[in-house]
């Protein structure tokens, strides 16, 4: 200390060279936040001459955006030291602390701030964040290609089960880690589907542990999901048994038809979603769990939340993500393909040669296929066991060929409606057909057999 004040006797500009010498910011100010002294570094960063920042108040420099905001004036209100990510005119960024200076009566007499350049080091971070994004998303192409092409229980190619629309859904889903819900009728590939999801998730090493909710007893069915402890119940195991949400760790756990879930084990699981721990059958302290659950149905779970036998707040939390996937009767373009791989696989499987005759493949356009997916693959196996070298209308079920004779607008109608909803949808369809084969109302009504009123209101009533 004695050599530093020799020096500064020595050097009026000593302490002040020093500070200007640092390669960051210092800036110091009174009690009250009007600027004594800048180095030369504080000038670069807030483009003002020493000279013009001396004699200012922090707060007007704040307001005129020289910075913002003002760690002088931060420290000052809060009485202590503080630091903060300042921001200047051209829109570099520092971390700035103030540091509050005291006499030895504790009060405050000066506030020195120091602020150094993080800007390079924000983009830096930036960009590693988004090389980390792009070196995920090559990655998951990466395990698209890899994935085998019977991932499931569904042989099928994922391009023939999958829309594009879909399959870049199912990529985004995949991409982050909460709960997702996949819709649509029995045979629409709903399990295909959540193991793609779950492959190309970063979670892909990890085990998929698939439940049919609906294909157990309600109490077995409580003990396989959470497992129980030794002597939990009569006939339990005597070293307890594990859960498939235990065996599922660090994976993921796809509970099929999860609307014929029982309603205390909707309040279980919606416990275990919100939560992440579970209680074992017999247990006495919840146990955490890191799993993924995507979850599945072919009902509508709104409609059973609004009827009450669906919690709502279950039904609110399973939708967070969701995929509804279309029946293979909206998706006739796939059908001519899905058949072929269906036939090849069958003919490699038994050492057989079958191959279909025109009229079946023209036929299978038209069928509605209520079983979707499903039913064409059962059926192709089937065909290529009992047909002949060629498989020909004879060797169809009869309902499908029965199907190709039905009129037009009986083939449009949802194979699994209600009875009002299939008397309005051949009404529908036999008004356009009769609209397009008469020139007026009038006559379409007659060729109906209605009168003229009545099928006015029926036009406005489907908005034809």
């Amino acid at each position: 200390m004695e050599e530093l004040l020799k020096l500064a006797e020595q050097r009026p500009k000593f302490f002040t060279d020093i500070l200007d010498s640092i390669d960051d910011a210092i800036y110091i100010t009174d009690k009250n936040g009007v600027t004594l002294w800048a180095n030369h570094v504080s000038e670069l960063i807030t483009q003002v001459p020493r000279k013009t920042l001396i004699g200012r108040n922090v707060r007007d420099l704040e307001r005129e955006k020289v910075f913002s905001p003002s760690v002088t004036r931060l420290a000052s209100e809060a009485n202590s030291n503080i630091s903060t990510v300042q921001e200047v005119r051209d829109g570099r960024k520092y971390i700035a602390t103030g540091h509050l200076v005291k006499d030895e009566n504790g009060e405050v007499i000066a506030i020195v701030a120091h602020c150094r350049d993080i800007t390079e080091a924000v983009k830096t971070s930036s960009k590693l964040r988004d090389t980390e994004e792009l070196l995920e998303k090559y990655s998951q192409e990466l395990r698209k290609l890899k994935i085998p092409l019977n991932t499931s229980s569904h042989p099928a190619k994922k391009e023939l089960i999958l829309h594009p629309s879909t399959e870049k859904l199912i990529g985004k889903i995949a991409n982050v880690d909460t709960i997702a819900l996949i819709t649509g009728e029995t045979g629409t590939g709903k399990s295909a589907t959540a193991e793609r999801i779950h492959l190309l998730s970063k979670r892909y090493k990890g085990p998929f542990i698939q439940i049919n909710c609906a294909s157990m007893p309600e109490q077995l069915l409580e003990s396989e999901l959470f497992g129980y402890k030794r002597g939990a119940f009569t006939g339990a195991s005597t070293s307890g048994k594990q859960g498939l949400i235990q065996a599922a760790e660090g994976g993921t756990l796809f509970l099929d038809e999860i609307g014929e879930l029982p309603p205390h084990l909707q309040a279980k699981l919606l416990h275990f979603l919100q939560t992440k721990t579970y209680l074992p059958i017999g247990a006495r302290e919840y146990v955490e769990a890191n799993v993924r659950i995507i979850a599945a149905t072919n009902r509508d779970l709104e409609e059973m939340e609004e009827d009450g036998s669906f919690r709502s707040d279950l039904y609110y939390r399973l939708n967070i993500l969701s995929i509804k996937l279309p029946p293979l009767r909206e998706r006739k373009e796939v059908i001519g393909d899905l058949a072929v791989y269906f036939l090849n696989t069958y003919n490699e499987k038994y050492n057989m040669n079958r191959r279909l005759a025109p009229e079946v493949m023209a036929l299978f356009q038209t069928y509605n296929w209520p079983g979707n997916i499903r039913e064409l693959e059962n059926l192709m196996e089937r065909l290529v066991i009992l047909s002949d070298q060629i498989i020909d209308e004879k060797d169809l079920p009869q309902k499908m060929v029965e199907h190709q004779l039905m009129p037009d607008y009986l083939k449009q109608v949802e194979h699994n409606g209600s009875m009002p909803e299939l008397l309005e949808t051949i009404e529908k369809n036999m008004i356009i057909d009769a609209l397009k084969l008469a020139k007026s109302t009038r006559k379409a009504a007659e060729k109906l057999g209605i009168t003229q009123s009545l099928l006015m209101r029926r036009i406005r009533k489907y908005r034809l």
